[in-house]
């Protein structure tokens, strides 16, 4: 029962992450490579349309920032994969995906569900780590110390 409860110790934070980054890969992805929202006609106005329709055509407006959401979606989802910088991978994917849950949520985009759970499950993994986290961003003293101790000059 022991190994049982050791072994799926380990196999929780790397199915998360796993599947975390997995998610905003396929995201990203569709961002970047195929444009996710579209680009709106010309003629196209929108009048007294839904929430859905206003955040795609307005999102599907500027390219630019469709590639620098896709971008950061796509990094986030690598590093979090990665278990030497999952850490800096779940930092960088919380505000992203709180924005996502956000737009979700205000549009009535029909997804709210699933951006919640990927949230809740990165705010799991920054709970893990929140010794290194709080070691990072509020011991900052203590960790040049302990630098300095190995013979790194840190200004």
């Amino acid at each position: 029962m022991k190994r049982l409860f050791t072994s799926m110790k380990k196999a929780f934070p790397t199915t998360l992450r796993l599947y975390l980054g997995i998610m905003f890969l396929i995201y990203g992805l569709a961002k970047i490579v195929m444009g996710q929202f579209g680009e709106p006609a010309p003629t196209a106005i929108v009048s007294q349309g839904e929430g859905f329709a206003l955040a795609w055509t307005f999102f599907g407006y500027s390219r630019f920032y469709e590639l620098v959401i896709g971008w950061g979606e796509v990094i986030a989802a690598i590093l979090i994969m990665i278990p030497r910088t999952s850490t800096l991978g779940a930092v960088m994917y919380f505000p992203i995906s709180i924005n996502v849950m956000l737009v979700n949520y205000c549009f009535n985009i029909g997804v709210q569900d699933l951006s919640t759970v990927l949230v809740i499950m990165n705010v799991i993994l920054l709970w893990m780590d929140r010794k290194k986290l709080l070691m990072i961003f509020w011991k900052a003293d203590q960790l040049k110390g302990q630098i300095e101790e190995k013979g790194v000059k840190v200004s």
